[in-house]
């Protein structure tokens, strides 16, 4: 499978990639293995922090962005949704989905999941007021507030979710979920 058929790529350039999406292969004949190639590779090497966040559907973070140290270029970050299914808006668009609402394969999300994130460089987290993708750092638009709630995810209710979320099923962009 060649790098351009991993996952599906959005027009703001975030890559989701799940299930069949992904580059899947088992490399030996005489080893139960299988590997799922998530990630094409690319010109960025990943040496920024490494972690990951226990999520629950409480835990909202304000909108953010990454850059380098210099505030003067824009930084990959990679994140790996394990043991739930996640939300997270993405350029003012809301992916993936929430407690009760039920996806296209009958899954239900119980509303925890484990987030693990990778950064291209070492960064910091700088949080904007701008739901637009941009493309440069010189567009980054700080956040001038004193409180985090006025750009925070919004708390949505599950109809609403099912209403508004898009969600990545192996090679599908699904919308129009359903309540569980």
């Amino acid at each position: 499978m060649s790098s351009i058929h991993i996952g599906i790529v959005l027009d703001n350039g975030c890559r989701i990639t799940h299930g069949k999406g992904a580059n899947v292969k088992k490399p030996f004949s005489d080893i139960d293995l299988t590997m799922h190639e998530l990630s094409p590779s690319n010109q960025n090497g990943f040496r920024g922090q490494l972690g990951f966040i226990e999520f629950t559907s409480e835990l909202r973070l304000p909108r953010h962005i990454h850059m380098d140290a210099a505030k003067e270029r824009l930084l990959d970050e990679r994140i790996l949704v394990l043991n739930g299914v996640g939300l997270v808006e993405i350029a003012g668009e809301i992916w993936a989905t929430a407690p009760g609402v039920r996806l296209p394969d009958g899954t239900v999300s119980e509303g925890q999941f484990t987030m693990v994130y990778e950064y291209e460089e070492p960064t910091s987290f700088y949080p904007t007021e701008s739901t637009e993708a941009i493309t440069d750092a010189a567009h980054y638009q700080p956040f001038q507030g004193s409180n985090f709630d006025d750009i925070r995810f919004p708390m949505l209710e599950t109809r609403q979710v099912a209403k508004q979320a898009s969600i990545v099923l192996d090679r599908e962009q699904h919308q129009g979920l359903s309540l569980a």
